[in-house]
């Protein structure tokens, strides 16, 4: 897709594409993952223009195909996690904060809000992606930890 601007390459329920300077994957949620300034270099190694993490600068910087699924596969599992988001709330349970692909929500202290059933919720899969086997996992605390 990088070497041929305007095609769209199929990948299951992925379509890559080059827009002008952007490498666009598009989701099955129908977003969009984007690589400005994405490109080839005589070598075959894979770069684009992005923020270096060390530096904070503008640069170019270098990638990989696993990196590229990488990114791919946290951001469905992100989209997942958003389609879910209204039916958390819509089962009382006050979303205060999301961290990645975490949900931390506040809820009464009663067994009507257990860690198993946002799990259950967090689990069902949106229309875009009824075949995609999904399970969240979770625990109960009164202070916010990484588990």
């Amino acid at each position: 897709a990088i070497t041929t601007p305007g095609l769209t390459i199929s990948c299951r329920k992925l379509k890559l594409r080059r827009d002008g300077a952007w490498l666009r994957i598009q989701l099955p949620s129908g977003r969009a993952v984007c690589y400005p300034g994405a490109r080839i270099d005589d070598s075959g190694k894979v770069s684009y223009m992005g923020i270096n993490t060390y530096s904070r600068k503008w640069q170019r910087l270098q990638t990989y195909a696993g990196r590229l699924a990488e990114n791919t596969t946290q951001a469905v599992a992100r989209d997942v996690m958003a389609a879910n988001m209204p039916r958390v709330e819509d089962n009382g349970y006050d979303i205060v904060l999301t961290v990645h692909d975490e949900i931390i929500t506040e809820a009464p202290d009663t067994p009507d809000y257990a860690h198993e059933h946002l799990s259950t919720l967090l689990s069902m899969a949106p229309p875009w992606a009824l075949d995609l086997p999904l399970s969240a996992g979770g625990f109960e605390a009164y202070r916010y930890k990484k588990d």
